[in-house]
């Protein structure tokens, strides 16, 4: 289930209802399922819906008696809003989150990136600009191999900072040239198909030539008069019989190979690249969706 289609449907529960679910809500197990798996709990998937806030999750926490104690006191200060994503939400959109198989230690020079508030003022490295204290952004360390550094002989490691929609921007236009170059990939294929349909069309032309020819030279032989002519084309038309069928095999067999290997190959291509193409635009569409969230608030 997608986010989008999570957030609509507690959006209408919330329509239909007045209220917010409960965790335990009778009928609404798979959507709190989905929503805890994507976002990481039902309250993030609230917030993230705009039904939650940080204050009113505060107000729940109070006990009545407590507020009637005092709501003579001054309110209490407003507070920086939560980040209305789940942890490390654009480190798996982007791709970015480490994954080890089969527990093999990942190789040198392998990025380690981490997504938190910014405890001082940092330069993004990919617009140069600051990036503020208290701002959530994206960092990246890095070894170089081979460097000598503080380190040792190790190498020299180098951190990078990133504003998240410098990075979402950079991954949106990786992404809009990788469908391209797919799109580009396919067309080519299909073009391939082509040249193929074309050259099988042209050896069945062939074929039905030889056969014409093998026909042509059994009139010849039953037209001819006399015993030495008679001879001389039952030859002839043994000869041009043996050649023109085992010229009619081969073309057999080219046409058996392209319709059978060469055309499906190239179909079960474009169909991988259509699926490529598929999920490269699903998360494309979520970028852009995010990017549209960021810059707006």
């Amino acid at each position: 289930m997608q986010s989008e289609e999570i957030v609509n449907q507690l959006l209408e529960f919330v329509s239909e209802t007045g209220r917010l679910p409960k965790s335990d809500e009778p009928g609404l197990k798979p959507l709190i399922e989905a929503a805890v798996d994507t976002f990481g709990s039902l309250e993030n998937a609230l917030r993230v819906a705009g039904l939650l806030t940080s204050d009113s999750a505060r107000a729940k926490s109070i006990a009545p008696c407590r507020l009637r104690r005092n709501s003579t006191a001054p309110a209490p200060k407003s507070k920086r809003p939560r980040w209305p994503y789940p942890q490390e939400y654009f480190l798996v959109l982007l791709q970015l989150r480490q994954t080890r198989h089969h527990g093999s230690p990942t190789p040198d020079g392998t990025p380690t990136w981490w997504e938190r508030r910014a405890n001082n003022q940092y330069v993004c490295s990919s617009c140069r600009k600051t990036i503020g204290k208290g701002e959530t952004y994206i960092g990246q360390k890095k070894l170089r191999p081979g460097q000598r550094g503080i380190y040792g002989h190790r190498g020299t490691y180098s951190t990078d900072c990133y504003h998240i929609t410098c990075l979402l921007k950079s991954t949106k236009a990786r992404i809009e040239e990788s469908i391209g170059s797919a799109n580009s990939e396919i067309d080519g294929i299909h073009r391939e198909i082509g040249e193929f349909q074309r050259e099988t069309s042209i050896k069945r032309d062939r074929i039905e030539t030889c056969r014409g020819t093998i026909r042509q030279a059994k009139e010849d032989y039953e037209k001819a008069q006399g015993l030495l002519a008679k001879v001389g084309k039952w030859f002839e038309t043994n000869y041009t019989s043996w050649s023109r069928n085992r010229e009619v095999s081969g073309l057999d067999r080219g046409i058996f190979y392209i319709e059978n290997r060469e055309i499906p190959d190239r179909q079960n291509r474009v169909a991988n690249l259509m699926a490529r193409i598929n999920s490269l635009q699903h998360q494309l569409n979520e970028i852009q969706a995010r990017i549209q969230e960021l810059v707006s608030s």
